[in-house]
């Protein structure tokens, strides 16, 4: 958390107005320091917003980038179980809603613009027409 609080620090420093890092724990270090810079943060993996550790900054956490690992780990498990075992790679990316966006902090709510924005841009990557790079 403090090297993740650092590196938001420095983001901040050069006039960052929202501040996203996937680094595991890091990232709750990086939550804090936009919340004390009164800066929005996003959170990472699950709904932070809801997170009993981060409560005190919550009203900074505007969204989270989720996966849905509950539902990937059902499916392995009742593949298993009705006798197919899923093996090999299996991915859960937008068209299974295997990843979003949390909707609890209600100002996320309120930016309906930006709500159209990555619903459009959803649909069109899942439809072909936007090709997201998964390479530097």
């Amino acid at each position: 958390p403090d090297l993740g609080k650092a590196a938001a620090q420095g983001q901040l420093d050069k006039g960052a107005d929202v501040i996203y890092a996937a680094a595991g724990l890091a990232g709750s270090g990086s939550i804090e320091a936009a919340a004390a810079a009164d800066k929005w943060a996003i959170g990472v993996d699950s709904d932070q917003y809801n997170q009993a550790g981060l409560a005190s900054y919550k009203e900074h956490i505007l969204t989270s980038v989720t996966k849905d690992v509950s539902d990937s780990v059902f499916n392995l498990i009742k593949s298993v179980k009705d006798g197919k075992p899923q093996s090999g790679e299996i991915r859960y990316g937008l068209a299974q809603d295997g990843v979003g966006l949390s909707e609890s902090n209600p100002e996320y709510k309120k930016m309906t613009d930006v709500i159209a924005a990555v619903n459009e841009a959803k649909k069109n990557i899942v439809d072909g027409k936007i090709t997201v790079k998964t390479a530097p």
